[in-house]
């Protein structure tokens, strides 16, 4: 992941999400960005710029949109089951657009919880195993996706989904140990006193 200009990672914020879906991970990937030389972590608005109001009423203000080129967007969920959040994303369809161009140019595409479902909606998920909050599997099936209803975390190479919310932690630990190796994720692991729960699952492939 990566190359000579360094490595991005964007964490596309949008109007409801789930607080934790988002700040969890990103401490994490923020962590390994100050062991990491050019590793670049940002919280980003999914349609620009601005303040973003999220599930519980935090405001974070966001500096720039979603890129062009990231070398991982990380997409958290929030609102799929009782509406609003992802699930508003999700009908807007602009969201799931730009995340469909930037697979198809290279993004590694990863959500947690129902922010897999935006990766559904942008046809990421199609015929790869994946898995999403347990209460929003059956909702990621019928878009064909090949869902696992035991891990915590599916890695399929450039597509790395977790179930809800608190496994944005395990997942993001996964990148960092696959990307960066197994010492810092779990230096990074003991920094922020989280045991991973587990189990992940990577593809075969």
């Amino acid at each position: 992941m990566g190359d000579d200009t360094g490595v991005r990672i964007e964490i596309p914020l949008f109007a409801g999400f789930d607080e934790v879906d988002a700040i969890a991970p990103f401490e994490v990937l923020a962590n390994a960005a100050r062991a990491v030389d050019e590793l670049n972590v940002e919280l980003v608005g999914a349609d620009g710029p601005g303040e973003i109001v999220a599930s519980h009423g935090a405001r974070l203000q966001c500096e720039r949109g979603l890129g062009d080129a990231p070398d991982l967007v990380l997409v958290p969920g929030g609102g799929w089951m009782r509406g609003g959040g992802a699930r508003d994303a999700y009908a807007a369809g602009r969201l799931p657009g730009r995340l469909r161009e930037l697979a198809a140019g290279g993004t590694i595409m990863a959500s947690v919880c129902t922010g897999a479902m935006l990766l559904a909606a942008a046809g990421v998920t199609d015929r790869r195993p994946a898995t999403t909050h347990r209460a929003a599997l059956d909702d990621l099936a019928r878009h064909g996706a090949l869902v696992d209803r035991e891990a915590r975390v599916v890695d399929d190479g450039d597509l790395v989904t977790c179930g809800g919310i608190t496994s944005g932690l395990d997942l993001a630990l996964h990148v960092v140990a696959r990307e960066w190796g197994p010492e810092l994720a779990a230096d990074i692991a003991r920094l922020m006193e989280h045991e991973v729960v587990g189990p992940i699952r990577v593809s075969a492939s």
